[in-house]
């Protein structure tokens, strides 16, 4: 069903990351795949998931909160793929301490770096694969229940949230004319809500 569609994927933590998941039937499915990490230890967890079954999958060093990186990154995808077919986005931090105690408490670092990392990346990502989406393409994002209602533990990671899908509707808007789809998946956990702070601070 996707022979011969190209697409990147950013935030492959572990074998239980919902990107991980997402590659794996993106993968199945006949997709060539491109992978982002942020340091050593994530590449050696990402080479050890795609070498066992992914194995010629591009991996790529890229620090969301470094647009040279980012930069790079969309440069060697269109050196080895030529085009985009699709972006999924999963990549989503805020300090452990702002996941904890009353909102109110966040500092004003804590409050930057979510937003930074967790929603501006959204605009980031979508602007450099904007060259490589000559045919149109998909751009996924993967959100939370606490975007839209308080939940407990979720803190400065539920604005976070909300701020991505707002991005996802203004791109939706501006990049539909160009044929390239944008939407955002609102992913429910059977888990506590402070595990789901947890997962979502790192996939």
């Amino acid at each position: 069903m996707l022979k011969n569609k190209t697409g990147i994927i950013f935030g492959v933590a572990n074998k239980r990351s919902i990107a991980w998941a997402t590659a794996q039937v993106l993968h199945e499915a006949g997709a060539r795949l491109a992978f982002t990490y942020q340091g050593d230890r994530l590449k050696e967890n990402v080479e050890e998931l795609t070498s066992e079954t992914m194995l010629g999958s591009l991996l790529l060093p890229c620090d969301v909160s470094k647009p040279e990186e980012v930069e790079e990154t969309f440069k060697r995808v269109g050196e080895e793929f030529g085009r985009l077919d699709f972006l999924i986005h999963s990549i989503a931090y805020a300090p452990r301490e702002a996941l904890s105690g009353e909102f109110v408490d966040t500092t004003r670092e804590a409050f930057l770096t979510a937003l930074e990392i967790s929603a501006y990346s959204l605009p980031q990502l979508a602007r450099a694969a904007l060259p490589l989406m000559t045919e149109g393409g998909s751009i996924v994002c993967m959100s939370y229940y606490g975007a839209e209602k308080v939940v407990a533990g979720y803190n400065v990671m539920g604005v976070a949230k909300a701020a991505l899908e707002q991005s996802t509707r203004y791109l939706a808007n501006d990049l539909g004319p160009r044929n390239i789809r944008v939407n955002a998946i609102s992913v429910l956990f059977r888990r506590s809500p402070r595990a789901a702070s947890q997962i979502s601070a790192r996939c």
